[in-house]
């Protein structure tokens, strides 16, 4: 179970790290448009996926296992999303600011 638990973290981590990728290069080019997309489409894929982790890791552990991977992974979301969004934002926030002090006065 824990090789199972092991892939299913890395794919996340993955996933994850791709998408807030993606949005840090959409945030350096100042593209507008459908920001965060990228961040939450690969939270809920990633959700999605420990649901069937955690069913794949009740039957194969027990099923008390089921509810400790599926609070694990809760968990483990919440914190990827409150961690990605952050740096997300706060580098948003930088570009905002550099580009006020770049225009000029009306």
């Amino acid at each position: 179970m824990v090789l199972l638990l092991s892939v299913a973290l890395s794919l996340s981590l993955i996933v994850l790290i791709g998408a807030a990728a993606m949005e840090r290069a959409a945030i350096l080019s100042r593209i507008n448009g459908a920001n965060g997309l990228a961040i939450l489409v690969g939270l809920v894929v990633s959700a999605a996926a420990s649901i069937v982790v955690a069913l794949l890791a009740g039957w194969i552990g027990g099923w008390g296992a089921m509810p400790t991977v599926l609070a694990g992974s809760a968990l483990y979301h919440w914190a990827m999303a409150k961690l990605l969004l952050g740096g997300l934002q706060a580098l948003a926030s930088r570009i905002a600011a550099g580009d006020r002090v770049k225009s000029p006065p009306r």
